[in-house]
């Protein structure tokens, strides 16, 4: 690529030499360095359409086939980035804020989310997943963290208008971090040059899951409405003054005061019928079919701990645990077919 670079930049001093126009040059400059680029993006991420095709009916059709009880988060998620995306000249850029308690699918919604948009998925280099226990570890140095999130966002969105930011562990990232880009998340066109609004902002928080859990089993409690029934105006409010209130990395945040944050997003706390979905789609993704269907199913989710404890409505750990037992659900049951075919033999 280095030799590519160098006989453009030898063929344009050697016309210059030769007096050839200035409007001819343009067009070999323009000839050259687009085959530059044709020779370089098969081989390598770059931000043009073809690495960056924005599947929507991909990521519709794995949050089909992949997340199991959010019916208010899919919907509203689904929504939000296809607007975003059809928009020839959106506003500002998309900012989503996923709360709920752990195991819930905020991040394999942000997972899958970069599965669609990136044709290298979640190896492209436009995707930048931050962790606060990684990234941004001590409370102290928060005014570091601060120029450096400034920093990193600006160099990628240079680099690619079209890049995808999500920050993990919200609630454990120092406070005020965030708000070193609350000008690159504005209604601005752009800033020091940069044109930050076809971005795309997800923050992944525990924030607020507490009350979600409470106001689900609350409405539950009354038998008045359906789970199904629920939609994101019946915790946006709930979940906004939580993440503003509480120790996090949204506490008191620019973010939140000069309303940045597009939507709240609540994920549910999951039921055992979900965590046996869970348990079936992962038996597929491992491409095994247990030998009593409806026993390993039920292995599986009586093995995990669910609240409230006299009713045992909710997964205290959602799907996160799922994976691993299957995984050891079939390597026992494979351990003992072992041992059959060894007595038979």
């Amino acid at each position: 690529m280095k030799f590519c670079k160098m006989m453009l930049f030898t063929f344009l001093l050697h016309s210059c030499q030769l007096g050839v126009g200035s409007s001819v040059l343009s067009v070999l400059a323009d000839f050259f360095s687009s085959s530059y680029e044709m020779l370089r993006c098969p081989l390598y991420d770059c931000c043009n359409d073809y690495w960056i095709p924005n599947n929507i009916t991909k990521l519709q059709l794995m949050i089909e086939e992949e997340v199991f009880g959010q019916h208010i988060a899919t919907k509203i998620i689904s929504r939000q980035i296809i607007a975003h995306l059809e928009n020839p000249s959106p506003s500002k850029p998309l900012v989503m804020s996923f709360h709920g308690w752990t195991g819930n699918g905020k991040n394999h919604v942000a997972y899958l989310i970069a599965k669609s948009l990136y044709r290298s998925e979640t190896k492209s280099r436009f995707y930048h997943h931050f962790m606060a226990t990684v990234h941004f570890p001590h409370q102290e140095h928060a005014q570091l963290y601060q120029d450096q999130v400034r920093s990193w966002v600006k160099g990628n969105v240079t680099l690619c208008p079209h890049s995808l930011f999500v920050f993990d562990e919200v609630d454990k990232m120092p406070t005020g971090v965030l708000d070193g880009i609350r000008a690159y998340l504005d209604y601005i066109d752009t800033v020091d040059s940069v044109d930050y609004r076809r971005s795309i902002f997800i923050f992944l928080s525990n924030t607020g899951g507490k009350e979600i859990t409470k106001k689900v089993h609350d409405i539950w409690l009354t038998g008045n409405v359906k789970r199904e029934e629920l939609t994101v105006s019946d915790f946006e409010r709930l979940v906004e003054l939580g993440a503003f209130n509480e120790d996090g990395g949204l506490q008191n945040s620019h973010l939140i005061e000069k309303s940045l944050i597009d939507v709240y997003v609540p994920f549910l706390p999951m039921e055992k019928l979900h965590v046996r979905l869970c348990a079936e789609n992962e038996f597929k993704k491992q491409n095994h079919v247990p030998k009593n269907k409806e026993a390993a199913l039920q292995k599986i989710v009586d093995g995990l701990n669910y609240y409230p404890e006299d009713k045992e409505l909710y997964s205290t750990t959602g799907c996160k645990r799922v994976a691993q037992r299957v995984s050891l659900y079939i390597a026992d049951e494979r351990r003992s077919q072992r041992k059959k075919g060894r007595k038979e033999l």
